[in-house]
């Protein structure tokens, strides 16, 4: 059937970014950095944000959230392709060798109302996330995140695994 075919036409959210940036691919990975969700955090609710008061990243749905990059950093990739780096892993362990798995960083991710409630707490209420990126870091808009796209152009790709505690290196 024409699911399981290699074309892909619907587009979850509001992005266009696959569509413009993989050749009207819309399959999209978007990666959100912690460390730029916990400086907008301290910029709304102040360096002592409580359990009730902070942002989570998982706020803004991402499919991968890193946390080893300087705030607003991800933005600094756009245009790069990131590698996969699997974690250490005991010696017991069965190492899977695979051709590393890539992305290429396409574009930054605008932010809309959607994400004014936290999905994991609902009760904490809406926040005005865009207009809060406005304000405390103009310099960015009402961008938060970047969307990026599995790169099939190194020779043999065919997927990969990622999985918690692995880290990413700049390739390209």
């Amino acid at each position: 059937t024409d699911r399981l075919s290699n074309k892909h036409s619907h587009q979850f959210g509001n992005t266009s970014s696959g569509v413009k940036n993989n050749k009207g691919d819309t399959r999209t990975i978007h990666i959100v950095n912690e460390n730029t969700v916990r400086e907008l955090s301290k910029a709304i609710y102040g360096k002592d944000g409580d359990k009730q008061h902070h942002l989570s990243a998982t706020r803004f749905r991402p499919n991968i959230i890193i946390d080893d990059l300087e705030p607003w950093a991800e933005f600094d990739l756009i245009g790069k392709t990131i590698e996969v780096v699997p974690k250490v892993v005991e010696k017991n362990d069965i190492i899977k060798k695979n051709r590393p798995l890539r992305f290429r960083i396409v574009s930054r991710t605008v932010r809309c109302a959607g994400v004014g409630v936290d999905p994991l707490h609902p009760e904490l209420g809406a926040v005005d996330i865009p207009k809060l990126l406005a304000k405390h870091f103009p310099q960015h808009g009402p961008y938060l995140g970047v969307y990026a796209v599995v790169d099939n152009n190194q020779a043999g790709a065919c997927g990969g695994t990622l999985a918690v505690d692995d880290a990413f290196r700049i390739v390209t």
